[in-house]
């Protein structure tokens, strides 16, 4: 029963903080391509904020699916890796979150949802290869046990 209480708060961690990281780095990403690349002036940066903010509102119902998502493929793909696990997750979750975006954004065609929302799946998938790094000292199994025995 323990074990399977911080399993669920270990996925419920990793999520919170693959959802911050995706939203804030496809943010920054966002904003450097439209204050530089794209139109060359730095006003634009916040259409890069505003969409960062809509992309965090939209994605953010979304993050407690993670537990039932990984609990069904644990059952169905045991031999799975927890990375491949949480890639499958990121792609189907960022084709969710742009279903929901083109519910609740009619008028936007799909090229230019996507424009605006590659940049959240790249950094969403660099998270996912930091947090499920093999035997990483990063992972947040070693950022739970120092915090638990910080506390003791």
């Amino acid at each position: 029963m323990l074990r399977s209480t911080t399993s669920i708060s270990l996925t419920i961690v990793r999520t919170l903080l693959l959802w911050l990281l995706s939203n804030l780095g496809g943010t920054c990403l966002l904003g450097l391509g439209f204050g530089f690349a794209l139109t060359h002036r730095l006003n634009d940066s916040t259409i890069a904020i505003t969409a960062g903010l809509l992309a965090a509102i939209v994605t953010l119902p979304l993050v407690p699916l993670a537990v039932p998502f990984f609990a069904v493929l644990s059952r169905y793909c045991p031999d799975w890796s927890r990375r491949s696990m949480a890639l499958l997750g990121v792609g189907l979750f960022f084709l969710l979150a742009n279903e929901l975006l083109r519910f609740l954004l009619p008028f936007a065609s799909l090229g230019g949802l996507l424009e605006m929302s590659l940049p959240y799946l790249a950094t969403g998938l660099l998270t996912v290869f930091w947090l499920y790094s093999p035997g990483g000292k990063t992972s947040t199994a070693a950022l739970w046990t120092k915090k638990r025995v910080a506390r003791i």
